[in-house]
């Protein structure tokens, strides 16, 4: 029963967790560099007089290094950093400022590398850019994992996961008699505990090594708390478990891995969904693996443990219902956070993370397989079933073994969500202004260099109209070129053809990356031609790794996928449910059929021992309806 109740608080928090995920806030992530100015590939007509780099999460600045490269590798270092925000504890993204010394014509490569002041995470990356000269992007960079938060993540990871299945693989046992299950759920819970006290001290030993590190101005206050209540929650859990009461073990097992989650990184929309949804996805996922590994070392050591094959059977057939709650909550979550952390198929391809992730979610397929093969040969009828299922369960601990390590890899890692792995569908739009008696609305799509597509929006303010547009003209002007020869700019002129009454269309090749100017005029019957110029920056061309699959967004699709599993989830237990609900009695003492008792059946005060296998006294209806069988019987 108890297990039923920690299941049913894993489904609401799901539920919970999925429909506040709909409206949530953005929120913080590891502190990777979402965007800089000047931006990666940008070529610029004058030299910047500062760099700005802009991360997803407040950063320790006396952490943060910023180096400039020349063309020809001569290293130039800042003037001076600061950060536009200052409250540490705060967590919200920040931006460093870097002046910069006297630059010339030339390309330049800004190397930076920063930490993390919420979880103390690491992450560095690379970015170019030109002046009066073309200069190729470096494109989207990721982070390696560090050892030591890799080796602290999984301790962490693995002490959880023996906690709680401890726990559930605990309650089955109980379900034996009691001179049967009481030893080895002692020595269970022994063991978990210290592994729980092993992954405390390792964790310790992570946060002595980045104290030695960064020093103690990298340790915010919200951090060294977090830190210190998880401590207290992983030593309380190893605590509880060893004095046998499970209820405040399994309290302080959920606080740990909430906590767990707090100091790891957030997805984009963040905010209590990502906590909630993060630690339901966690648990669920290490109830899963852990009580498959005690599973797992019961088979291999039952005969120390003083357990029979049918003892061992009946208690994997147990763990039935808690296996196929937590397989159904880890891909209902695991897919809603996926929303968050990819943004489209290319992200996944093209990405550590991305390939990791993928990885991960290949091989719980395949361990939910050889799950669903365990539990057909648990269930086959017959003695040659009795027993086949073991083997299975050690090959789904070894594999869940490795998802859990994936796991840890990808809590250190930065998520695949760089602007440059999505395509956006709105069009670049450059100008949108009143020009004389017009508003005009100039977009290009795409801002890249080679051809483009540039759309004129024109609408007549005056009414009436003083006189029809017949026809709209678009020149490119290379600036960038003009600046940096001296003499006059190339330029091309090409006519727009008619979309809609008001808007036109224009076919043009843009320069290489750098300043344009955009000339635009308008030509009316009757009425003198409307000019205008738009000044406008060309995009870089090669900023983007070629398109494998797709690059269109795949967030939103994924979050409402999410939402469809759940709800399908939902109906199917409704309907197993049903299935399963006896029906109702019209009338007492009528047989309904063979077998089957109106009411409920009368007590048999006799021992069940004295007549296995004998026929009930005369009057009397065996005990079906309260389900209750022999142990001789269960071994038949």
């Amino acid at each position: 029963m108890g297990i039923r109740r920690v299941l049913v608080t894993l489904a609401v928090a799901l539920g919970t967790a999925l429909l506040v995920g709909l409206g949530a806030s953005p929120a913080s992530a590891h502190a990777y560099l979402a965007s800089s100015s000047p931006g990666d590939g940008v070529t610029l007509a004058a030299a910047p007089r500062t760099v700005e780099l802009r991360f997803t999460e407040h950063v320790v600045l006396e952490a943060t290094e910023i180096t400039v490269v020349t063309g020809d590798g001569r290293r130039l270092a800042p003037t001076g950093l600061t950060l536009a925000e200052s409250d540490e504890d705060q967590e919200a993204p920040a931006t460093v400022v870097a002046t910069m010394p006297a630059l010339g014509v030339g390309a330049y490569h800004v190397a930076w590398r920063t930490l993390s002041s919420d979880d103390l995470h690491e992450s560095a990356g690379t970015f170019a850019f030109g002046i009066q000269s073309e200069v190729q992007a470096s494109g989207p960079s990721e982070t390696n994992p560090d050892l030591f938060e890799l080796a602290s993540r999984w301790a962490v990871l693995a002490g959880l996961g023996a906690g709680l299945g401890a726990l559930v693989v605990g309650r089955l046992l109980g379900r034996l008699p009691a001179a049967t299950g009481r030893m080895p759920r002692a020595r269970l819970h022994r063991l978990a505990g210290r592994i729980l006290v092993v992954a405390a001290g390792a964790a310790l030993v992570v946060a002595l090594v980045d104290l030695v590190r960064f020093g103690t101005g990298a340790f915010t206050t919200g951090y060294v708390v977090r830190w210190g209540v998880r401590e207290v929650a992983l030593l309380g859990a190893a605590f509880a478990l060893g004095r046998g009461s499970w209820r405040s073990a399994g309290a302080a097992l959920v606080g740990a891995g909430l906590l767990t989650v707090s100091i790891g990184h957030f997805g984009l929309r963040g905010g209590p969904t990502w906590e909630v949804t993060s630690t339901v996805h966690l648990l669920a996922a290490l109830l899963w693996a852990g009580s498959v590994g005690a599973l797992a070392l019961l088979g291999l050591r039952s005969a120390h443990l003083g357990l029979s094959h049918p003892d061992v059977r009946s208690v994997l057939r147990g763990f039935r219902l808690p296996a196929t709650v937590s397989v159904v909550v880890v891909a209902v979550t695991g897919t809603y956070l996926a929303s968050d952390v990819v943004v489209s198929v290319d992200a996944v391809l093209l990405t550590t993370y991305g390939r990791v992730l993928l990885a991960k979610v290949a091989l719980a397929g395949l361990v939910g397989a050889v799950a669903l093969l365990t539990t057909r040969r648990l269930h086959a009828r017959g003695v040659r079933g009795a027993g086949a299922g073991r083997p299975l369960v050690g090959v789904e601990a070894l594999g869940l073994l490795a998802v859990v390590a994936l796991a840890g890899v990808l809590a250190t890692g930065q998520p695949a969500v760089s602007p440059r792995l999505v395509t956006e569908q709105a069009p670049s739009v450059i100008d949108d202004r009143p020009v004389a008696d017009l508003q005009q609305t100039v977009a290009l799509r795409p801002n890249r260099p080679g051809a483009s597509v540039a759309l004129v929006d024109v609408l007549d303010t005056r009414r009436p109209s003083p006189g029809p547009v017949t026809g709209v003209s678009v020149t490119v002007r290379d600036v960038a070129s003009e600046g940096a020869g001296g003499g006059t700019s190339r330029a091309t002129s090409e006519a727009a053809t008619p979309v809609t009454p008001s808007r036109w269309s224009a076919n043009l090749v843009l320069p290489a990356a750098g300043a344009v100017d955009l000339d635009v005029v308008v030509h009316r019957r009757g009425v003198d031609d409307v000019r205008s110029t738009v000044h406008w920056v060309v995009g870089p061309s090669g900023s983007d790794p070629a398109t494998v699959v797709s690059r269109a967004p795949v967030s939103d699709l994924l979050a409402w996928v999410s939402v469809a599993l759940a709800v399908a989830a939902l109906l199917a237990a409704v309907v197993l449910l049903r299935r399963r609900r006896p029906f109702a009695a019209p009338s007492r003492g009528r047989v309904r059929g063979a077998g089957e008792v109106d009411g409920p059946a009368p007590r048999d005060p006799a021992p069940e021992s004295g007549r296995s296998g004998s026929e009930p006294p005369s009057g009397r209806q065996p005990d079906v309806a309260r389900g209750s069988v022999t142990r001789a019987g269960a071994e038949r």
